[in-house]
């Protein structure tokens, strides 16, 4: 896996920024949720990970074989922005997907 990642709930538009191991590991809200089996984590490099797999009361995030090219990344991160009420979200862009999960986070700190 690769860092930074978010969290892409099935039922809403919310996507949650994780930085990386550290506070993966650090917030138990993040590691000790009931997830969805529609719920996953996306890293940086695009790869899909299932939240359902527990190790020990831990979420143990799973590649699920699957990924995800940018623009599919961004359509998400508009989603997410409109929803907070960011205007011109229609210009959000990013090169890469990493500079990408950046907006969320700069998003999530608003």
């Amino acid at each position: 896996m690769n860092w930074p990642a978010i969290i892409k709930h099935s039922d809403d538009a919310e996507l949650i920024y994780v930085s990386g191991q550290s506070e993966w590991a650090a917030d138990a809200e993040l590691h000790d949720f009931e997830y969805d089996e529609s719920d996953y984590l996306l890293d940086s490099s695009g790869n899909i990970f299932s939240l359902t797999t527990r190790n020990h009361h831990y979420v143990k995030p799973v590649p699920g074989g699957e990924s995800m090219e940018l623009h599919e990344i961004l359509g998400l991160i508009k989603a997410h922005a409109a929803q907070q009420g960011s205007c011109c979200v229609s210009k959000l862009y990013a090169p890469t997907i990493v500079e990408a999960l950046e907006i969320v986070r700069s998003l999530n700190e608003m």
